[in-house]
């Protein structure tokens, strides 16, 4: 038989502890109580609890605080600083993009639109012509490199942009040896500026915006026999003799319809140029003559022809110049001449 046993009652603890300096007061009560029964004994536990105000002999020092400031509230001198910050990134970010811009190729070199870069400013500010040589060919390259985004195709290229440009000699090859070895990356006999060629393009830009430093005047020679190379040579006149036994599909053009000046020079060095294929770039005086021998109709004089090739105020557009005063034909002026050629017509 089995006897239920009574359930153990569920027990409430009370317990308090006080405790007041020097040892002339001290409490403890520790009581337990069933549910049933603590609340008859809740108002005699009131009784327990001290109704004044236990005061601690010791004094209570406070130490006067600094004002506080507003939450979120920086001092003067860092809110200054926070306020300045952007403003001071701003003139470093402004700074940043300044030097970029005016270090971009493109202030320096343009595309005369057969593939070839033409300087901007002719004077990298070498002490003598091998450092203006050697400078201009890796300014070259490195413009070419990043306007092209390409590297420089081959040797020959290089050749040609220096005679475009004007600092060709019997010595250029070997001194565009010399600044290859150093500074550009070779790869299938292309070329690309390498990371020490890079260091020293900024050391030449740098030096390039210093309106204080002065290259070799290389050209000066070419510039004082201006006037003579005016002249056609016996070479010269080979050369045109050549010209004319080529076919061009000016031919069968009237040139009767051309008024102008400027619209001859278009034609002569289209005709030279892109036609024959002979030359990249002309002198005037070689461009009339060629002009004169295969068009019989040809009205314009040889001083309109040659001012219209100089005249870079009104007609830039249709024509460019190299460093040693040979003309060229832009972009624009091609595809102005290949409207005639495909409407025959003149505008």
């Amino acid at each position: 038989m089995n006897i239920p046993q009574p359930s153990s009652a569920s027990m409430n603890n009370f317990s308090l502890e006080e405790e007041q300096s020097d040892s002339h007061y001290s409490r403890k009560v520790s009581l337990s109580f069933t549910d049933t029964s603590i609340d008859k004994v809740a108002s005699v536990m009131g009784g327990y609890v001290p109704l004044t105000q236990v005061t601690n002999s010791q004094r209570v020092v406070t130490r006067e605080q600094q004002p506080v400031l507003p939450p979120f509230q920086k001092p003067l001198e860092e809110a200054q600083s926070s306020y300045d910050k952007p403003l001071q990134e701003g003139i470093i970010n402004t700074t940043v993009q300044s030097n970029i811009e005016t270090n971009a190729p493109s202030n320096y070199f343009e595309k005369d639109g057969q593939g070839i870069l033409i300087s901007i400013n002719p004077d990298y500010k070498g002490k003598n012509k091998k450092a203006q040589q050697q400078r201009f060919s890796l300014l070259y390259v490195w413009a070419y490199n990043f306007l092209h985004e390409e590297p420089v195709p081959n040797k020959e290229h290089l050749n040609q942009a220096a005679k475009t440009n004007g600092v060709y000699d019997q010595n250029y090859s070997t001194h565009l040896n010399d600044i290859a070895s150093r500074f550009f990356i070779k790869s299938d006999g292309t070329f690309k500026v390498n990371p020490s060629g890079r260091a020293e393009v900024n050391k030449i830009l740098v030096e390039m915006q210093n309106q204080d430093i002065t290259g070799f005047e290389y050209s000066k020679s070419t510039r004082k026999n201006s006037s003579r190379s005016s002249r056609i040579t016996k070479e010269e006149t080979q050369k045109i003799e050549e010209w004319l036994q080529l076919p061009s599909r000016f031919d069968s053009f009237d040139v009767r319809k051309l008024d102008t000046g400027v619209k001859y020079a278009l034609l002569a060095l289209y005709d030279i140029i892109k036609e024959l294929k002979t030359q990249d770039a002309v002198k005037p005086g070689l461009a009339y003559e060629y002009l004169t021998k295969r068009y019989q109709t040809v009205s314009v004089k040889k001083d309109n022809f040659t001012k219209a090739l100089t005249n870079t105020k009104d007609y830039s557009k249709y024509f460019g110049r190299t460093h040693e005063n040979l003309y060229y034909l832009t972009s624009e002026a091609e595809s102005l001449v290949e409207e005639w050629l495909n409407e025959d017509t003149v505008q």
